[in-house]
């Protein structure tokens, strides 16, 4: 017999499924929150979170699944040295569809690997995307990235330095791509850094510069400059606010960006994820503007393996144009190996669009 608390999760749970008939994938890290996971050392291999997991995170990501197991042993891949080797590959299968416009079906596969002795650790991370198939019968190219790059030190528990090519940090994942496509679709997302990461249990800091990534295709976009991201633990463990800063220079535009940003598990349930952040600009020319950016995200998740989320981002800039994007995703977690996705990206331009995705993920590890 159902017990009126879950039947009232799984009835949320059907609603929400509903609505997302189709649908990308919602990034599960941030919503750990609701958990008592106030950052992401614990489970993740690098303190910003993302990416290879640790042999905790391991167990934890078993166990959020439809069906959830216990890891085959609590020091897998460990020896009394500390050294470690992680790893995982990944196949996905999307189609994302725009109406009234064609499907589009692609495939891709990437790799992640950390090899690590003692406190050392180098991270890989490379993809291999397949054409993207039009229901035309046209196609694109196949094209090899490398994402990520780095060397990972950690003398002591709540430091690590990171050197190499990496996402840059932020409050939190999501909103620095929307920005970068509405304002700086030429800028690097992954640059070479230099980062250092300093925690306990109340604070979170990081510190870092950066430089281009040497893959830029046109060299006035070559970015270099530094920023800090400083988080406080305010509530059992369930809510973190901070703020960020970023400073960056190149031949076409000098910036300046400053924001906060807020994680917020209110239950186990669910949760908000805010950051906003404003940047002014001035380009080689001497024009100056300003743009607010902003993602505020409600999160439910009604069991471990369902994971559902409504989010909102917004790019205004001071000459007057808008971009906003409603994004209602899911996730559903069969196995610690398998997951679909489904999302809605609603995008409020001059021309207003709507794409409705679909994939599947096959992970080994």
């Amino acid at each position: 017999m159902c017990h009126p608390k879950q039947a009232h999760h799984v009835l949320a749970g059907l609603v929400m499924l509903c609505i997302l008939v189709m649908a990308g994938p919602a990034a599960a890290t941030p919503n750990m929150i609701r958990l008592g996971y106030p950052n992401c050392q614990s489970c993740h291999l690098t303190p910003q979170g993302g990416g290879l997991l640790t042999s905790y995170g391991e167990g934890i990501d078993l166990a959020q699944t439809l069906r959830p197991r216990e890891p085959d042993s609590p020091e897998v891949g460990e020896d009394e040295l500390g050294s470690r080797l992680n790893y995982d590959a990944k196949l996905s299968f999307g189609i994302d569809r725009e109406p009234p416009g064609g499907s589009e079906y692609g495939f891709s596969t990437g790799l992640r690997t950390a090899v690590g002795f003692m406190n050392h650790r180098v991270v890989y991370s490379g993809t291999i995307r397949s054409p993207t198939l039009a229901r035309t019968r046209t196609s694109g190219a196949i094209s090899v990235g490398m994402s990520r790059l780095y060397w990972l030190y950690q003398p002591r528990k709540g430091l690590s330095f990171i050197v190499g090519r990496d996402d840059l940090p932020s409050g939190l994942t999501g909103l620095q791509s929307f920005s970068r496509r509405a304002n700086n679709p030429s800028v690097s997302s992954t640059p070479t850094q230099a980062k250092m990461f300093w925690w306990n249990d109340r604070w979170q800091v990081t510190a870092y510069g950066y430089g281009p990534d040497g893959i830029e295709t046109q060299r006035q976009f070559r970015a270099r400059g530094g920023g800090a991201v400083v988080g406080a633990n305010v509530w059992r463990d369930r809510a973190v606010v901070g703020v960020t800063t970023r400073v960056s220079k190149a031949d076409v535009f000098d910036r300046t960006n400053a924001g906060v940003f807020a994680r917020w598990g209110i239950t186990e349930h669910w949760g908000i994820l805010a950051e906003h952040d404003v940047t002014q600009r001035t380009t080689g020319t001497g024009t100056e503007f300003t743009h607010l950016a902003g993602r505020t995200e409600v999160f439910y998740v009604p069991f471990d393996w369902l994971q559902t989320a409504l989010s909102v981002d917004h790019v205004t800039t001071s000459g007057g144009d808008d971009s906003v994007r409603f994004s209602p995703s899911a996730d559903i977690r069969l196995t610690s190996n398998l997951k679909l996705g489904f999302g809605i990206d609603h995008v409020q331009l001059p021309v207003e669009s709507r794409t409705y995705s679909f994939e599947l993920q096959v992970k080994t590890q």
